[in-house]
Formats: structure tokens, sequence, C-alpha cells
């Protein structure tokens, strides 16, 4: 059975709602610090003053219901944005809706304010008709900055070849949004998704009972697993697929390979699928993609449901080493080294001092056996001196 054409994956994914990368710190090194900087700055002075009762500041930046009080003209103002925002998103006017976004615009997933624009574009030509509806779960504010949380909704349909009905749009996402006062006017500067999940459905795929799960933060390179379970209808039987890429602009379709799953009549076919992959090295979120396409017993296409979730990559921490340690190391290095140097010296020095010592017994050696060959001569001259004379004949008187 051929493949129906689908629409584009990152058509699915809602690009006015909240993508921005987390900031990663470590509280306790930094409590560490800052306790050790105290305690060196003020010991001696504590052990002379006895300390002074001081009375506890409330601020509502500690506290559990964040009801801030001291910022209720900023809120208002805020608010004020947002319900501008979404009217002029669901009124499908990309000039209202960009003029909101400040120049150096970004978010967690690498898109700048020109890829945010395309993007809202081409999803509205895929869904003439989305309409997007934002709750405000918490304002902050800190001076001239902001940070909204909400949980945004939206709905829309979209056609697909192949198939007589509109394919309904269903999503839902949680995440954060940045802003900053620029003059007189609150801008985006920032956002992010924490959590998404989208579905659209053709044709009998609308009753299909479908679910789609995957965690929502892995690290980068890891394997994690993703399943897509199904409740086939009687008479009906299905193929699926999962799929994950990253999230990239521009986005490609990725290559999807389908597979059984089973039907309603062949109760040892369990409909279910469950794929294990690598999240990507390379410090991209991800989009995770699984259809359903069920069919008759003719394979007679019958409806397509598309799902998706996002799974947020924490990036790979590179090896810190510490400082001190590898001073210690390298200087213990070096000493190691100077003591080798130094052996080795000595020992050259060593075998320089024997060589010139065995070259003096040589040289005493070869002296002394001249002279014994010089005696054993003179020896054998004597004798035969002593020959002559006796052989001789004594001269006449």
């Amino acid at each position: 059975m051929a493949t129906p054409h689908l629409p584009r994956y990152n058509l699915i994914v809602i690009p006015h709602m909240k993508p921005l990368a987390f900031t990663i710190f470590r509280p306790m090194a930094f409590l560490a610090a800052l306790t050790l900087s105290l305690n060196t700055t003020v010991c001696s002075q504590a052990l002379a003053v006895e300390p002074s009762p001081i009375p506890t500041m409330v601020s509502s930046d500690f506290s559990v219901d964040g009801d801030d009080k001291e910022h209720a003209a900023e809120r208002k103002e805020i608010e004020g944005l947002l319900t501008n925002i979404e009217s002029q998103w669901n009124a499908h006017d990309i000039k209202a809706v960009m003029s909101n976004y400040a120049d150096d615009y970004y978010n967690n997933d690498g898109l700048d304010r020109k890829a945010v624009q395309k993007l809202t574009e081409d999803f509205w030509k895929t869904y003439p008709d989305a309409h997007s509806i934002s709750r405000t779960k918490e304002i902050r504010i800190d001076g001239h900055f902001a940070t909204v949380e909400s949980r945004d909704t939206a709905t829309g349909t979209t056609k697909m070849k192949d198939m007589s009905s509109l394919g309904e749009l269903q999503s839902v996402s949680e995440g954060q949004q940045y802003l900053k006062r620029l003059g007189n006017v609150w801008k985006i500067i920032g956002d992010r998704i924490d959590y998404e999940k989208v579905r659209v459905a053709f044709g009998l795929a609308k009753q299909l009972n479908a679910t789609f799960t995957a965690p929502e933060q892995v690290k980068a390179g890891k394997l994690f697993a993703a399943k897509l379970e199904v409740n086939l209808p009687p008479g009906l039987k299905a193929v699926g697929s999962i799929t994950n890429q990253p999230l990239v602009f521009p986005q490609k379709t990725p290559q999807e390979k389908t597979r059984s799953l089973g039907s309603m009549d062949a109760p040892d076919s369990a409909p279910v699928l469950e794929r294990v992959m690598p999240a990507n090295r390379d410090n991209h979120n991800e989009l995770l993609s699984a259809t359903v396409i069920l069919v008759n017993p003719n394979n007679s296409l019958m409806g397509v449901s598309l799902m998706t979730r996002r799974l947020n990559v924490v990036p790979e921490q590179p090896e810190v080493k510490d400082d001190s340690t590898t001073a210690i190391t390298q200087a213990d290095d070096g000493s190691k080294a100077n003591e080798s140097a130094a052996a080795t010296d000595t020992d050259e020095k060593t075998g320089d001092d024997k060589k010139s010592e065995d070259k003096k017994s040589d040289d005493k050696k070869a002296d002394d056996k001249k002279g014994d060959d010089k005696k054993t001569l003179d020896d054998k001259k004597v004798p035969a001196k002593e020959d002559k004379a006796k052989t001789e004949p004594a001269p006449a008187k």
C-alpha cells in the first residue's frame, strides 16, 4: 500500500508558542564559594562583636504565591500586550504580530525573528482557520525584564490529498515568553517550549483511540524509547511509523518506514509500535512524530492520524578539570622530569668516570707489560755474554 501524501511535519508545530534555552548553573558550588568568602571577610569581627537581631525582610520574590503588588502597573501593561498578540495572531495579521518581537529575538530552537515569521505564514496557509487561546499562569517582573508562563491551545483544519474530509488540528503547549521594556513598550526577546503535544486527524482516525508516549527530556546522544499504541475499530487494520528529527530551520521531511500495527481480526498481532532511538549530539531539540494509517480489508485509505511531541535535548557538558589539581599534577610531572634528568646526568657522569678509570687501568697494564717484556729481553742478553766469555781462550802471557 502506498503511503498517502501527508502534510509537512514542520507545519504541525505551532510557531508562535514558546521555545528558549535553559540557564544551567551549579547552586551548591556557588553557595560554597559565597560561604567561604563571607567567612574569610567577617570571621575576626564575628568573634569580637555579639550579633544583634535583624528584622526579616518580606519580599514577593521569595514568597509562595508570588503576588507582586509592587509592579501592578507593569503587569497591567503586559496583560494588555498578551491580549493584543492573541487577537493579532487569530486575525492572521503577520505584520502586527511581528511588531511585538525585538530585532535580536532568538529562541531555544535557534530560530530568529525572520524564521518565526516564515513559519507562522506557512502555518496559516496550511491551517487557514487556525485559532489559539492562551491562559497566563504567571507573570514575573524584574526591572526592565519580565517572564510570562502560559498554557496555549490551538485548533484548525487542513486538507490532505486522497482524503475527502478536512483534517482537524489539536495542540497544547506550555512554556515561557521573555520580555524586555524598550522605551515605553514591551518586546518579546525570546521564548521556549517546555512541553508540546500536537495531533492532526483525517477521516475515521478522528475517532481513533491512539496514544503516543515519549520522554520530554533526554541527554544528547542517549538512547530513548517512543511508543505508539492503537485501539483499532472492528474491520480495520493499520500501519504506523515513529520518527525523530532535529528542530532546525528549514526543516526536512523525515524518511518513514511503516510497520504493521495489526488488526482487530488478528488478536495475536498487538496494535503497538515501539522504537528505540538515539538523541542527536548537535545540541538541537527534537520533534518526535508518529503516523497511523487506517485501511479497510480492500486496502482502501480510511483515515490518517499524525501525532508529534517535543523532545528537549540536554547538551553534553565537556569535562572540566580543577585548575589547582592540574597545577599540582603539572608540578609533580615537572619534578619527576627534573629528577629523571638529574638521574640521567649522574648515570652519564658515573659512566664517564668509570670509562676514564678503566682507560687508566688499561694504560697501566700496558706499561707493566712493556716493562716485563724489556726485562725478559735483558735477561736473555746477559747469559749470552757469559757463555761467550767461557768459550773464548785466555790471552797469552
